[in-house]
């Protein structure tokens, strides 16, 4: 069994002038990568290892995150094939970085969070208040029974899905 967990990058800040990739956080983004890390911390749903984008604002996130998940720095991989990766990509960095009873965290964006998500859920996952899967720092918690399940649609178990605005207080 395979725990992954498949994460888009909080808020970016599109008044930054910078390039794609290096574009930051926003002041929301930031609060909501905070507050994601700590909920995450306190249902218990740790990663085991966490494989990033090289984007600035993925890394930003992880960061954030970090300041309440105990991940092992060496457990922390920027991969820079995850930089607007498709549900191929996203696939085969999977099967790359998964084990047995490891949980990881691929943190990356969308439209391959999205798609990647719509492509394991065995049901359609459901949408945001405002007709979104993936919302900026989304996370999607999944049960993969095994690696040959990745090469096949619609056959992993979608165990939850966190979105900042519907976290309950804690």
């Amino acid at each position: 069994m395979i725990k992954l967990m498949l994460m888009r990058h909080a808020k970016s800040d599109w008044n930054s002038h910078t390039t794609d990739i290096d574009r930051p956080l926003n002041s929301r983004g930031s609060r909501d990568a905070v507050a994601m890390g700590a909920y995450l911390e306190h249902i218990d749903l740790v990663p085991d290892k966490m494989i990033i984008s090289p984007a600035r604002r993925t890394q930003q996130t992880a960061e954030l995150l970090l300041r309440s998940l105990p991940v092992d720095q060496q457990q922390v991989i920027v991969d820079r094939d995850l930089y607007l990766a498709d549900t191929e990509t996203l696939s085969e960095i999977i099967e790359l970085y998964a084990a047995d009873n490891q949980r990881i965290l691929l943190l990356a964006h969308n439209p391959g969070m999205d798609d990647m998500v719509s492509y394991l859920a065995s049901k359609a996952p459901p949408l945001s208040a405002n007709g979104k899967l993936m919302t900026t720092c989304a996370v999607a918690d999944f049960a993969v029974a095994s690696i040959d399940t990745l090469r096949r649609p619609g056959r992993a178990e979608l165990q939850a899905l966190y979105r900042p605005r519907e976290i309950t207080s804690f």
